[in-house]
């Protein structure tokens, strides 16, 4: 069984990327931003991956979930925040599995630990994001530079005579 990562999303947006006085396109950009990189990150960690974000303040009156490449995404209903739906998960997983909340907020730290659930404040985690995508870059180019030398064009497969009768077939 994976190991469960949960994110307080908003909280992470606020926190990591100074969104305080964004705008709410700009907010909606993060949070698409967010998504990507756990995308990426999950591809190399492998968690059960679950993003939750605040809709208390809209006129939701059910929670709405998707799925965006294994990364499950809940959004709380009216008058619900976060961390409640923070606070049910690891209640109803943590017997049984390990998990990790990604938040800053003070009073769900105090909640979810001493059960099977470990936190990671926004900053840590935001640095990890950045490490993981960084690894990722790096191998790319490890990978395109020793891909160089294995490459081998085709007209320099071919014989001389071959080649002069192709450029000869282009030309006429």
């Amino acid at each position: 069984m994976k190991n469960i990562l949960i994110i307080d999303g908003y909280n992470f947006i606020f926190n990591f990327f100074k969104a305080a006085n964004l705008d709410n396109d700009d907010i909606e950009y993060l949070k698409g931003k967010l998504i990507a990189d756990l995308i990426t990150y999950n591809s190399q960690k492998d968690y059960e991956l679950i993003l939750v974000f605040d809709a208390s303040k809209s006129s939701n009156q059910l929670r709405s979930s998707e799925t965006a490449d294994n990364i499950k995404v809940i959004y709380s209903r009216e008058g619900e925040t976060a961390d409640t739906i923070i606070e049910e998960l690891v209640s109803g997983w943590s017997v049984h599995r390990k998990i990790f909340v990604v938040t800053s907020d003070y009073s769900q730290q105090k909640v979810i630990f001493g059960k099977n659930t470990v936190r990671r404040s926004c900053r840590e985690f935001g640095l990890e994001l950045d490490s993981t995508r960084n690894d990722i870059r790096k191998r790319i180019k490890k990978e395109n530079k020793n891909a160089k030398g294995v490459f081998y064009p085709l007209e320099k497969r071919l014989d001389p005579e071959m080649r002069k009768k192709i450029s000869d077939y282009r030309k006429s």
